[in-house]
């Protein structure tokens, strides 16, 4: 193999293999995972140096970020072993020259493998200047966008992708493909958003440009909307609301209950759960019969009902409908709550 041939295979599968790193960072944040948490575990699997940190579960415990998990490991190490191969076959040609006393002449450069290997560095060129983060910004948010175009909840739901957490509340953004029904034809004064579901917006981008937000502004079909509040009432807004509700962060599974997992802590999760059918174990009891802390070790830590935050004493019984903040194992809370 030339060595001009070896080097251009080793440039062209170097830039393929950043360029898919990318495409599985914008996999794993359109299922809802924030963005400092995409980069690390992306960065882990592809290097297999670890993936054992606390955030892994975040991946772990959901099937779509388990299949998108396993396609990276596999990807990661098919480039492994051919990015192996070539250094091996590059140095290997490198000796060779070398033994051989081979002379480099203008001829050797103009070769068909010398041509690829102009192409393949060129190649490897524009791949690192994707890295540079005004342009890199741009190709991830276009990535996005065709991400979004080619899921097949494309025209039935938003998406939402959580960028920061800060303790309850997030930093979201919101993938209008669907306007929601409070808020068709109606200014964000209108909708009163704050007042209804305690969230703001922060900025929204239509196409390629930012738009200056006023009282009057309304949105449009392909917006993407940046929120501050708490994850579930963001989801319930854009998501909920709409007539195919299909959240991107909620498990659904064996129960009617809503499942949707705030943030871990190793074994523990911190979990908010839409109850629409109160588990039988705790069904009608106060909270000083259920047990939950001693048994379960499960602590209920506020519940919301009909709007109002009640305080969670020993006499609070759990009802259908109430939206309830618990911590515990995440095993055990989806045991519970989720009928598994």
């Amino acid at each position: 193999m030339s060595i001009l041939f070896a080097l251009a295979l080793i440039l062209t599968f170097a830039g393929i293999y950043i360029f898919v790193i990318e495409v599985f960072s914008v996999a794993f944040k359109l299922t809802g995972l924030a963005t400092k948490k995409v980069r690390f575990q992306v960065a882990s699997i592809f290097t297999g140096t670890g993936f054992t940190t606390q955030e892994s579960e975040l991946i772990v415990n959901d099937e779509r970020r388990r299949k998108i998990a396993v396609a990276c490991m596999y990807t990661s190490h098919i480039f492994s072993v051919i990015i192996m191969g070539l250094l091996v076959n590059f140095v290997i040609s490198l000796v060779t020259l070398i033994s051989n006393n081979t002379a480099i002449t203008a001829e050797m450069f103009t070769e068909w493998y010398a041509i690829l290997f102009y192409i393949s560095a060129a190649f490897f060129v524009i791949v690192l200047i994707i890295r540079i983060p005004p342009v890199h910004n741009r190709f991830i948010n276009d990535l996005e966008r065709l991400g979004i175009k080619i899921s097949k909840t494309n025209r039935k739901t938003n998406i939402i992708s959580v960028i920061d957490m800060y303790a309850k509340n997030a930093v979201v953004e919101v993938y209008l493909n669907v306007i929601p029904e409070f808020a068709k034809d109606k200014t964000l004064f209108e909708m009163q958003l704050t007042k209804k579901y305690l969230i703001n917006i922060l900025s929204i981008r239509r196409g390629n440009r930012m738009l200056d937000i006023s009282r009057d502004t309304m949105f449009a079909p392909g917006d993407v909307v940046v929120v501050f509040g708490s994850v579930s009432d963001i989801k319930e807004a854009f998501i909920k609301s709409l007539d195919h509700p299909e959240d991107t962060i909620v498990v659904k599974e064996a129960s009617l209950n809503t499942l949707s997992l705030l943030n871990n802590y190793g074994t523990n999760a911190l979990m908010e759960i839409d109850v629409e059918e109160v588990p039988q174990e705790i069904a009608g009891l106060p909270m000083k019969n259920t047990h939950l802390p001693d048994r379960y070790n499960i602590n209920v830590v506020v519940i919301k009902r009909n709007d109002d935050y009640i305080t969670v004493d020993k006499d609070t019984i759990i009802q259908k409908g109430d939206r309830i903040t618990v911590f515990g194992p995440y095993k055990t809370i989806r045991h519970l709550f989720h009928n598994e």
